[in-house]
């Protein structure tokens, strides 16, 4: 039988979409991590009822297409190549001058993924983050800085949708105040 698990993704706990089935190796672990089991061993992640229930597992299923379907969706509506990361040599030279600008507002060096950022057509998010802080986004033309703050995500709840697109889709829609300290690198 399969049991929803919950991984932690940037964050952010979310219902898995690799479900863990008894009698594999990754089985065993589930049932001994207490990052995993939220409510202890033998008692359904989804409700919170001793057991496995199946009607949980198909919710969980069902939120993490969901979950895809929207980030596939707002992928393909804002971020300039439909996918995450950099895309080319324009698109590095771009995202460079990006995290310079960033890491000169944070003044420090930056410890982000390439992978995890998204080039919309005159914007950079990039996924660099505290307790509180989900990103920023950096404006390709004046190096701009918007800081995409968890309070953001709440106030502009998106259903189905992580807290990172939550924000973006905040910032596309003026929403998100800049930086008032000049970011020129």
């Amino acid at each position: 039988m399969a049991k929803p698990i919950f991984w932690r993704r940037r964050g952010a706990c979310m219902p898995s979409d690799c479900l863990v089935r008894e009698g594999s190796p990754f089985h065993e672990h589930y049932l001994t991590h207490q990052a995993v089991d939220l409510f202890g061993p033998g008692v359904c992640s989804g409700c919170g009822k001793h057991g496995f229930h199946p009607a949980c597992e198909a919710r969980a299923v069902q939120r993490v297409r969901a979950f895809d379907e929207n980030k596939r969706r707002l992928l393909e509506q804002h971020a300039l190549h439909g996918t995450y990361g950099v895309v080319g040599a324009a698109s590095r030279q771009s995202y460079d001058f990006a995290v310079a600008a960033l890491s000169a507002y944070v003044e420090r060096p930056l410890d982000c993924d390439p992978q995890h950022a998204i080039e919309g057509a005159g914007w950079w998010f990039i996924a660099e983050g505290w307790i509180g802080m989900l990103g920023f986004i950096v404006e390709k033309e004046g190096a701009t800085i918007y800081p995409l703050f968890s309070g953001l995500a709440a106030r502009n709840w998106l259903p189905d949708t992580s807290a990172d697109w939550c924000t973006i889709v905040a910032y596309v829609n003026g929403k998100v105040e800049a930086t008032e300290r000049s970011t020129n690198t």
